[in-house]
Order: structure tokens, then C-alpha cells, then sequence
């Protein structure tokens, strides 16, 4: 098997008490390496407004900017204000541009073919440029005990991609899919977001829905499609050591699609351990399942703790080929171990994970849990 590595270390920004009516400006520096982007250098910034008396702030500005030696840039800048217009509507607006110079195309399909020696030659690679403007809102439709809240979201937004083949005897360009001229997708959205988590970065029990609505109309771009999206998360401890957590996520596009909207599985987040976009279909099912434990504690010592867990991803894509009988077969199953490093504050959490797949084995490590 091909042993890809994805290393990516950077400083979290961790929360601290502040004074009222005052601004907090933070810079972070940001280091990293991944086997297809080289070393990535860049900086965090993060801005948040306390001014006023809306809790838990009046408004926050996070960039992002990151460049590495091998084409790779990544440039993001979110603001979102917690009270917009003085309502109980929270608003989020996100600028995000990409370039990789290293993506990837397989093919459209779930089973399509995977040869180690083009793999590693970058036959299956192409280019991807694009970026995306979105405006999101969230009306708090009901607020309860335990954690329990429900939220009705509605947003906008724009999207352009320009993938350009890297040589003319690459997959992209033998077998070009449709959309490989690039072009935009704008949309509109909706959605309802309800959950009852004791705590959002290490949660222990609770569970988290979403379920979200896209269209984008074909009169304003130049794709018409429409795409669903849920995810359920749950988390429950049979033991007081061990933490269970689920996540299932299923998606269906839907129109006149570009490969680029497709349903995609195959990542840091779906299937762990395959390579990058390594299934695309119409619809997708993806399911996570992790043991998670904090196996020991030093309170004295910057308050330490060490963890492992051990995980598998299920997943598969769907065409409009596959037959109804197709819905319970053909799944394709990833299977890791990993571990967790705290520091200082719960929150701050550093993962490290190795994912086994049938393809390649990937190393993935970052801030906080998958989900």
C-alpha cells in the first residue's frame, strides 16, 4: 500500500476573559505539510467585537491565509454578528477562495478503477480554482433545557470553479466530466438545525440534526441543480471512560450537474484513508462510528490528557445507473486508530489518525474531533 502523509500543526486561538467594550485582536502563525500541497506557511487572524451588551459578543472577523511551495493557496475570511439588526437572527458571511494544484477525478461512479502506478505518476490529478461567497442566517426557533435548541436556517450565495487538466494524458483530460470547462453555481438555501449537545467540542452525550435545502436556479449561473443534505450525529457513554459517537451523513444532487457539485466521499471527513475525491455520484451515503476515551489525565501538569480511539467509515455513491437493489450492497469500509492531546483548555484538542483502506493508507492530523 501507498503510505500518504497529511501533517497540519497550528496554534488555536483559546478563549480568555476580557474586559467589556473592548476589541481583541489575535494573529496566529499556522505550519503545516501535506504529501500533494508541500509546506504550507500562512497566518490566522481573528477579530472579536465585545462592545455592548450582546452576549456572547458583538461581532467577529476570522481570516485565513495560507500558501505552500507547491501551488497551494487557500485564502478565507468569515464575519458574523450573533444579533443582526438588533434581532435574534445570528448572521454568518463567508468569502473563500482555493487553489489546488493536486485535486483529484476517479471517475463518476462507485466502483470506479484505482491503479497505484498512475496514482503515484498524478494521473488521476488536475487543477482546481475557484471561490465561493455565501450569507447565512439562523432564527432561533425554540430554546429549551438540557441544551436544547432549534434553529431555522436561510442563506444565498456564489460559487465559481475553473478545474484545468494537468497534461493532456491525465484522467481529467481523457475522460473529460461534465463541468470541466468550470463556471458558476449560484444558490439559494434553507434548512433546520436542532440539538441537545452537553458541550461542542468533546461531546459526551446529545445528539445533533441537520437537514438542508440548496437550488440553484439555472437562469443565474450556469448549472441547474438542486441538492439535499442530512447529517445526524449522536453521542452517548455506556461506560463513564468511553464515548460513543455516530455520524450519518446522506446527500443527493440532483439537475444539470457539474463533477464538482456532485456528492464526493473520500476525504478528512467521509471514508478515511482513501484518496482525495475518491468516489462521485448523485447521491451518497457516509457513516462514522468512533470509541473515544481520555486514557490519562495529569490535572497538575497544564492540565495533560491523553486519548486514543479507534474508528471506521462507511460509505458508497450513487448514479443514476444503480438499480434499487444496489442500496444495500457495495459499500466501501475504512477502518484507524487515533489519538488526542489537551492542553490548558478542554477545548484545544489535538488529533492525530491512520486510515486503512483497500486503496492506500492516509495519516491525518489536526485540531479537535471529525465530529
Amino acid at each position: 500500500m501507498t503510505l500518504l502523509s497529511s501533517f497540519s500543526l497550528q496554534a488555536q486561538i483559546l478563549n480568555y476573559e476580557v474586559g467589556a467594550d473592548s476589541v481583541r485582536n489575535t494573529i496566529v502563525p499556522v505550519i503545516s505539510y501535506g504529501s500533494d500541497k508541500g509546506l504550507i506557511g500562512g497566518i490566522i487572524y481573528d477579530r472579536t467585537n465585545y462592545k455592548g451588551d450582546t452576549e456572547p459578543y458583538r461581532n467577529r472577523l476570522k481570516g485565513k491565509v495560507m500558501g505552500s511551495t507547491l501551488g497551494f493557496v487557500e485564502v478565507e475570511a468569515t464575519y458574523e454578528q450573533p444579533r443582526t439588526w438588533n434581532s435574534p437572527v445570528r448572521s454568518v458571511v463567508d468569502l473563500h477562495f482555493h487553489r489546488y494544484k493536486a485535486d483529484n477525478y476517479f471517475g463518476i461512479g462507485n466502483n470506479t478503477p484505482f491503479k497505484k502506478k498512475r496514482y503515484e505518476k498524478g494521473f488521476y490529478d488536475y487543477k482546481s480554482v475557484g471561490w465561493e461567497l455565501s450569507i447565512d442566517g439562523y432564527y432561533p426557533v425554540y430554546k429549551g433545557k438540557n441544551n436544547r435548541q432549534l434553529d431555522l436556517q436561510f442563506g444565498v450565495g456564489m460559487e465559481y470553479e475553473n478545474p484545468v487538466a494537468r497534461g493532456d494524458s491525465t484522467s481529467f483530460a481523457l475522460y473529460p466530466p461534465k463541468g470541466n470547462k468550470g463556471g458558476w453555481s449560484n444558490y439559494i438555501s434553507a434548512g433546520l438545525i436542532f440539538e441537545n449537545r452537553d458541550r461542542t467540542y468533546d461531546p459526551r452525550h446529545g445528539n445533533l440534526t441537520s437537514i438542508r435545502l440548496s437550488y440553484s436556479p439555472g437562469f443565474v449561473g450556469n448549472f441547474s441543480l438542486i441538492s439535499t443534505h442530512g447529517q445526524f450525529r449522536q453521542y452517548f457513554q455506556p461506560f463513564s471512560f468511553l464515548t460513543i459517537a455516530n455520524m450519518l451523513n446522506l446527500r443527493y444532487v440532483g439537475g444539470d450537474i457539474p463533477f464538482w457539485k456532485m456528492s464526493t466521499l473520500g476525504d478528512d471527513n467521509t471514508l478515511r484513508g482513501y484518496p482525495l475525491n475518491r468516489f462521485q455520484g448523485n447521491a451518497s451515503v457516509a457513516y462514522s462510528l468512533e470509541l473515544r476515551s481520555w486514557l490519562l489525565k495529569f490535572p497538575q501538569f497544564y492540565k495533560l490528557r491523553i486519548g486514543g480511539h479507534l474508528f471506521t467509515d462507511i460509505g458508497r455513491v450513487f448514479t443514476r445507473d444503480d438499480e434499487f437493489k444496489d442500496t444495500f450492497r457495495a459499500y466501501h469500509q475504512t477502518f484507524g486508530i487515533g489519538g488526542t492531546l489537551s492542553i490548558l483548555e478542554s477545548d484545544f484538542i489535538l488529533r492525530g489518525e491512520l486510515g486503512f483502506s483497500e486503496d492506500t493508507t492516509r495519516i491525518y492530523i489536526g485540531l479537535g474531533y471529525l465530529f
